[in-house]
């Protein structure tokens, strides 16, 4: 049974149909990507799972549970936002709390678990820091945990990596995603970027005009992409590729022509698998890699 199922959801906004008969769903622990340019529907599909906007028709069900008549509060939803909406007078301990205080756990209990998702997300020793005392990433990390701390059974990220700077944002991706397979928690992360998806999940869901036009794996859309693919995924070459070591002990993959481009992952080994991305600029290109699993 799938922890998360959308059927046949429809929404219209202002007379205009935003979705379509849309239906998915994801298995225990899945991480997967909703991904679509601006307009296609995605952050209404987001609201309605939330439950802050009502579908005409279709259901949303949540371990096998429709929620459509259930507050967001009580849908078992942890959220991040591309904003972290962190309260700023609030230490990070009292922002990884917050929805155990809200949801009355003693006091003992919520101690224990703050200490936890504080040990899970590597901010140990920074407990009673505000949060314009952190940096981007650290800031990201305590939202997770946030969200984390009240064990829900869905995790939404809404465009959640969309306010870290570009230098940052492929280490907090992978950072992020580890913890959350530590965690083992079924995730929907919402995002216009091909890039994010393409690091964050191992199945991407294609929204486009109010319908789901491909699902699959990054793979899978690279080696069989239909015409609106073609033109969406333009900028973005994906592959798989393996860590060879160079005589120095550096690891490095081969590109197609040859090319070598330097492994900077810590730890990796040669023989490992990884995920290589080609972000095709107007000026230049960009190269990603990151662990493949």
């Amino acid at each position: 049974m799938p922890t998360l199922e959308v059927r046949g959801l429809k929404k219209s906004i202002d007379g205009h149909g935003v979705l379509k008969d849309v239906s998915f769903g994801l298995q225990d622990g899945e991480l997967a990507a909703i991904l679509g340019p601006s307009g296609g529907g995605k952050t209404t599909l987001f609201r309605c799972i939330l439950g802050e906007l009502t579908p005409e028709a279709g259901k949303i069900l949540i371990d096998g549970q429709e929620v459509g008549q259930l507050p967001t509060e009580r849908r078992g939803i942890g959220i991040v936002y591309q904003t972290f909406a962190l309260f700023p007078h609030l230490s990070v301990a009292d922002n990884i709390g917050y929805g155990l205080r809200a949801r009355k756990v003693p006091a003992g209990i919520a101690r224990s678990r703050i200490a936890e998702m504080v040990d899970l997300v590597h901010l140990e020793g920074k407990e009673n820091r505000l949060p314009h005392e952190l940096s981007g990433g650290e800031r990201q990390r305590v939202a997770l945990a946030r969200a984390l701390c009240v064990g829900p059974k869905i995790l939404l990220l809404d465009e959640a990596f969309g306010s870290l700077d570009a230098t940052m944002r492929t280490q907090v991706v992978q950072e992020v995603r580890s913890i959350i397979r530590q965690q083992k928690v079924t995730t929907l992360f919402i995002t216009h970027d091909q890039e994010e998806a393409f690091m964050f999940a191992r199945r991407l869901i294609v929204l486009n005009d109010g319908r789901i036009v491909a699902s699959g794996s990054p793979e899978s859309m690279m080696k069989h992409p239909d015409l609106f693919i073609q033109d969406f995924m333009k900028m973005v070459l994906f592959a798989e590729a393996t860590v060879q070591m160079g005589p120095d002990g550096s690891p490095y993959i081969t590109l197609d022509g040859g090319a070598q481009i330097a492994v900077h992952i810590p730890g990796v080994r040669g023989g490992e698998k990884v995920h290589v991305m080609v972000k095709k600029g107007a000026e230049a290109e960009r190269i990603e890699v990151w662990h493949g699993d």
